[in-house]
């Protein structure tokens, strides 16, 4: 009777411990604007499904998903900040921006854990133009979804609010001549498949 008992606590005390640890992997809510949401095949989540009110833009998209990530600068910010500075023909000028890893938002979500992300993504701007950019590339580059192009953020009628920015640079001089329709720009979404 004794080891009865014990089992049930011990299986009660367990499924508690497993509830808590999954909701201590979910993220932090937003407690400014939503600027990026990422779904799709990820682990950790802050939102539940689309709702028709709220979320009348990705609505009016056609976009739906069950669950999502959602972040606003501040936690964007946390994930880390990287700087590049690339110089591309078309530019006026070389211009040097900050924000995460697009690896490091990516890790946040579990996109990049091995139960979890495909082999792609794909990054959607506002005006609904996306891009695939396969996870081998995010793992090979220091790819920056940028915030901030010479110390000011990336605002909505320019190129914000994330802009994927890939490291043109002599380093890695294959980049140079690679697919420049991967650098959304205006991005707010991303969807992991």
């Amino acid at each position: 009777m004794l080891r009865a008992l014990f089992a049930v606590v011990f299986a009660v005390c367990f499924a508690v411990s497993a509830h808590i640890d999954a909701r201590a992997a979910d993220l932090a809510r937003p407690k400014g604007p939503v600027v990026l949401t990422v779904h799709g095949d990820i682990a950790h989540t802050n939102r539940g499904a689309l709702n028709d009110f709220d979320d009348a833009f990705f609505k009016f998209g056609s976009v739906t998903f069950d669950r999502a990530a959602s972040f606003d600068l501040a936690m964007l910010e946390q994930l880390g900040q990287k700087t590049l500075t690339v110089r591309y023909d078309t530019w006026p000028k070389a211009y040097t921006f900050q924000g995460p890893l697009l690896r490091d938002v990516l890790k946040a979500v579990g996109a990049l854990d091995s139960k979890q992300g495909g082999k792609s993504i794909k990054v959607f701007a506002i005006d609904g133009y996306g891009a695939e950019i396969p996870l081998a590339e995010i793992r090979q580059y220091d790819v920056l979804l940028a915030l901030k192009a010479d110390g000011k953020y990336l605002g909505l009628g320019g190129r914000g609010p994330t802009w994927v920015v890939y490291p043109r640079d002599d380093k890695h001089p294959a980049l140079k001549s690679h697919d420049d329709a991967k650098w959304v720009w205006s991005a707010i979404r991303i969807q992991v498949e």
